[in-house]
């Protein structure tokens, strides 16, 4: 599994972090996925539909979703983090196979980042089973919504 985050949010910054101490691949971005995209996803894809997960804007996830798609991939879980003035985020799961994720979420304080790189990284994976439904990632355009941070999971369309 390789992992994307956001090198310009701290929060990602930090879940890349935890990624790369568990020994996963790790590739930062800057708001822009044309660059992973061009250099080692697309390649990767064509070669066998590879799980990736990541802490990004919403942009990004629906970027790679759209391009997974393609590949037999699908966003098996997800999550939106919105960053506030304290040392949280509201933290809202779409997509989780595990029902007290946002709890420890939230008692996680300023330290969610880590806990949720070891969640969704580590041991059984997060995954909503069956649901293979598109993120609906694209709505925040339309709804000028402040930016959120997003954790997700795109996996091969076998694993859900």
């Amino acid at each position: 599994m390789g992992v994307v985050y956001d090198s310009r949010h701290g929060e990602s910054r930090s879940f890349g972090g935890r990624a790369s101490g568990l020994g996963l691949p790790t590739h930062a971005i800057e708001g822009d996925i044309t660059d992973l995209w061009q250099t080692e996803l697309r390649a990767l894809w064509k070669q066998a539909p590879v799980t990736i997960a990541g802490l990004t804007e919403r942009a990004a996830l629906f970027l790679l979703e759209q391009l997974g798609w393609d590949h037999g991939l699908r966003v098996v879980y997800q999550a939106e983090h919105g960053l506030n003035s304290g040392n949280g985020a509201e933290h809202r799961v779409i997509r989780a196979a595990r029902p007290g994720l946002k709890r420890e979420l939230e008692a996680a304080g300023a330290m969610w980042p880590h806990l949720l790189a070891g969640r969704i990284l580590t041991g059984p994976r997060e995954v909503a089973s069956n649901d293979c439904t598109p993120s609906g990632a694209a709505m925040a355009s339309y709804l000028r919504e402040p930016k959120k941070l997003h954790s997700w999971i795109i996996a091969p369309r076998s694993v859900a």
